[in-house]
């Protein structure tokens, strides 16, 4: 089956922005014409590609046909750069989580976005759940805490990021005057970072044997603001150490749960791909990942 590539990048556009009108304006057509050609695609391969919700999601059918569409044009920017802007908008899109994004990744690829004329988006999402958007073909590669590659990609183990379970002194002093047990915590406001975040909950089941935890919690989906969540007292949470430590050093955070150390395993997931680009992409993190991550262990979290 021979596709026009437009029609492949008119699926990607609707998919990456969202909608068909922000398609359109991303590829500089007309609503109608993205429209005719996602039909034209869908009547090609005999079945429906996308979801119409809002936002616009791609069926599994049309999953495939992502990942091909967004190889072709990664291999489009190596080897005819010049024509590259008019096949895509120029962006690789990698799927990471809140804490690594506010931490290590950017340090991290500063050098190699000095070499590469590439612009990067950013697609944030839980560690548990950045390997699902590289399957679904909506990225070219993912930083996720699972250790197992799917069928035709590649995984790379870059470390473990060390957590703490941090408050303010006067909300440990009001919560916890007698140490963290069951009964503080099933009272103590918890800091969420959102509704897939599971750190705080699987941290809980271990220090406390709890099977099933359950406490009030604020939902603080921004990586600076909930660590100043933390220091004005709404709530503990697991904060990076990276990002906590000068303020444990100063006394403005203290630890919950000094005993009990907590990390959370990363690892680069990708397509098993020729392509120099990605190759490099993959290095830079990794050389980043050794320098600011610990190493990874058999147990992590």
């Amino acid at each position: 089956m021979n596709i026009d590539f437009s029609l492949l990048e008119c699926l990607e556009a609707v998919v990456t922005e969202g909608s068909f009108d922000k398609a359109a304006q991303a590829l500089a057509i007309t609503q109608s014409a993205v429209s005719q050609r996602i039909r034209a695609l869908e009547s090609q391969v005999g079945l429906p590609l996308l979801f119409r919700t809002r936002p616009v999601r791609p069926t599994p059918a049309a999953q495939p046909l992502l990942r091909f569409a967004r190889q072709t044009r990664l291999l489009a920017m190596e080897v005819w750069p010049e024509v590259a802007g008019s096949l895509t908008q120029g962006h690789l899109r990698i799927a990471v989580n809140a804490d690594s994004l506010g931490t290590w990744v950017l340090p991290a690829l500063k050098d190699w976005m000095d070499r590469y004329e590439v612009m990067l988006e950013f697609v944030v999402d839980d560690q548990t759940q950045t390997q699902v958007r590289l399957r679904n073909g909506e990225v070219v590669g993912s930083i996720t805490s699972d250790p197992e590659a799917a069928k035709g990609f590649v995984a790379v183990a870059l470390g473990e990021m060390p957590y703490k379970c941090v408050a303010s002194p006067a909300f440990a002093r009001r919560y916890f005057p007698n140490g963290l047990d069951v009964g503080a915590a099933r009272v103590a406001p918890v800091l969420v970072f959102n509704r897939r975040d599971a750190l705080q909950t699987d941290h809980l089941r271990r220090c406390l044997g709890w099977s099933e935890p359950r406490f009030p919690h604020h939902f603080v989906p921004a990586f600076e603001a909930y660590l100043q969540a933390a220091v004005l007292g709404y709530g503990y949470g697991m904060s990076p150490l990276a990002q906590c430590q000068s303020l444990l050093d100063e006394g403005i955070l203290v630890d919950i749960t000094p005993r009990v150390p907590a990390s959370v395993p990363l690892y680069w997931h990708t397509w098993l791909l020729e392509s120099e680009l990605i190759g490099s992409l993959g290095k830079a993190l990794l050389a980043g990942a050794k320098q600011s991550l610990s190493p990874l262990t058999t147990t992590g979290q």
